[in-house]
């Protein structure tokens, strides 16, 4: 009679893999300012225990006034800042992304290429920083 091969799961080599680079870089689509709002309380949420600076560059207008109302988070660790009112270069994205200062960092309609999202999740996961790009899909006519 053949005997059934056991292996004992706690003595193999569990080394880890390094996460691929489009788990640190999330692109959500958004189409209007409730779920917009929804959006930034959910990554904030998920976030904010990390006692960390959750990074959000150029926010949809009163989409995060709902966080102030939110007795669960401190807001005073979300950091906002709009690139009409201070110079915020794609350079300055990764190094925040890469240093991994920040707990979670979320671009709101930011344009990229291809090559730049590519490098902002290189950055996003060398500094095991998710990144979240929020795009509104609203069109007008």
């Amino acid at each position: 009679m053949l005997e059934p091969n056991n292996i004992d799961i706690n003595h193999l080599n569990s080394k880890k893999l390094p996460a691929p680079a489009n788990a640190w870089l999330n692109i959500k689509n958004i189409e209007n300012q409730q779920q917009c709002s929804k959006q930034y309380s959910d990554i904030c949420q998920q976030h904010y225990q990390q006692k960390k600076w959750i990074l959000v560059i150029n926010p949809e207008k009163n989409a995060l006034e709902g966080l102030c109302d939110s007795s669960c988070l401190d807001t005073s660790k979300i950091l906002q800042v709009n690139t009409n009112k201070v110079k915020v270069n794609l350079e300055n994205i990764e190094k925040a992304l890469s240093k991994g200062n920040c707990a979670a960092v979320i671009l709101s309609n930011a344009s990229l290429a291809q090559a730049e999202l590519s490098h902002l999740a290189d950055c996003a996961r060398e500094g095991k920083t998710p990144c979240f790009i929020l795009k509104n899909t609203t069109t007008l006519h």
